[in-house]
């Protein structure tokens, strides 16, 4: 039996492990905000098809009730283009197709495409 086996890692193994480490949380940091952002999108559209005061034929009533909830939800990056409003058979269909990209690291960018369609029917 060797007496002087090493054990454990040495300080480049910590080094690669922490840097591992580190850029798992970064990511987590990028990330997370598009997807709370998503998730507010989402429930500014579920707002606007359980309101009675939206005129469901008029696509700018429709716009202005979401423009509304997007802002109190605090998302401020998306666009009416961001928004598409068919009406068909009856039911009104809101579809939100939009990507985010945020800076990551250096020249670096990270992003994410999010789709929602929501069909309403009154």
């Amino acid at each position: 039996m060797n007496t002087h086996s090493q054990k454990g890692l040495t300080t480049i193994g910590w080094l690669v492990v922490i840097a591992i480490f580190g850029s798992i949380v970064l990511t987590g940091f990028k990330i997370l905000p598009m997807y709370l952002e998503y998730f507010n999108v989402k429930a500014a559209m579920e707002a606007v098809a359980k309101s009675d005061k939206v005129d469901l034929t008029s696509k700018q009533d429709i716009w202005r009730v979401l423009n509304a909830n997007l802002k109190i939800n605090s998302v401020r990056d998306l666009k009416q283009e961001d928004f598409k409003f068919t009406r068909e058979d009856g039911a009104t269909v809101i579809t939100a197709d939009y990507e985010v990209r945020r800076p990551y690291f250096l020249e670096l960018f990270i992003g994410a495409h999010f789709t929602h369609s929501i069909e309403i029917r009154r």
